[in-house]
């Protein structure tokens, strides 16, 4: 059974690491950087199209919410790798000896990973903030970061069930890259769904990213898209109750077999 303690113990272990991985935060900024700078402005002659579906602000506005999630995902789905490394140099071991339930050691992580994923987030933010993109109200940072966070969780789940199954760093970063990208890129993060041919716009629809990015550009920007905040909010939550549930459930079946 889950071990609150057990759990923060986990957790304040994965943030000890990632205090001393001050380069890893560099490079983590470098692809969300590039996107909402290089192409937020390679793309800014599209505006007519945004337009024409009803957004009436700038492009990179529009694009920078959809830049902060893929900051979030790769943050988070990258995070399991963690688990890997710990389970080849014996900490894994270790931590399966003692008291101490896998399942705490599983949310222990994720809840690591999302709050590092929303720290990055935030730097992302702070950086849409400086090249111009404006909020209707400021104090609204408050709750996108907590949509963030929730959202990385998410995702975290995913990053430990792979972390878990797969028996090479090698396996690990061939699924979590076939995962990562095509999510990002099937939802609204850089066009309307509108734009999207009708097949991917459907497909997207089934997409929780999709959600994520339309609940936050309605608060960064104040346009609604047609989506109730409150069906995103619902489907996030779902989301993020399965994966929790799924991650709990694949790490304590699979971390005792074989690396």
């Amino acid at each position: 059974m889950m071990n609150p303690f057990d759990t923060y113990t986990i957790f304040w272990r994965e943030m000890k690491r990632y205090r001393k991985s001050r380069s890893g935060v560099i490079i983590r900024l470098i692809q969300p950087v590039v996107w909402i700078i290089v192409i937020g402005h390679t793309f800014v002659e599209t505006q007519p199209l945004i337009q024409s579906v009803g957004f009436a602000g700038e492009y990179i506005e529009f694009m920078a919410p959809g830049v902060i999630i893929l900051t979030a995902i790769f943050t988070s789905i990258f995070g399991g790798v963690n688990t890997l490394w710990d389970r080849r140099y014996g900490f894994m071991n270790k931590a399966l000896t003692s008291p101490i339930s896998r399942s705490s050691i599983a949310l222990g992580k994720m809840f690591a990973i999302s709050l590092i994923a929303a720290f990055q987030a935030s730097l992302v933010l702070g950086i849409a903030l400086a090249i111009g993109v404006s909020f209707p109200e400021p104090l609204l940072v408050i709750p996108i970061m907590g949509i963030v966070i929730m959202f990385s969780l998410g995702f975290s789940g995913i990053s430990v069930m792979v972390a878990a199954t797969a028996k090479s760093q090698e396996t690990f970063w061939g699924i979590i890259n076939f995962l990562g990208m095509p999510l990002f890129m099937l939802s609204p993060a850089l066009f309307p769904l509108e734009l999207l041919p009708e097949w991917l716009a459907t497909a997207a629809r089934f997409n929780p990213v999709t959600y994520t990015i339309l609940l936050i550009r309605g608060m960064m920007t104040g346009v609604s898209e047609g989506v109730n905040p409150l069906l995103s909010v619902g489907i996030i939550v779902v989301f993020v109750v399965v994966m929790i549930g799924l991650a709990s459930y694949v790490f304590t079946r699979e971390v005792n077999r074989p690396f």
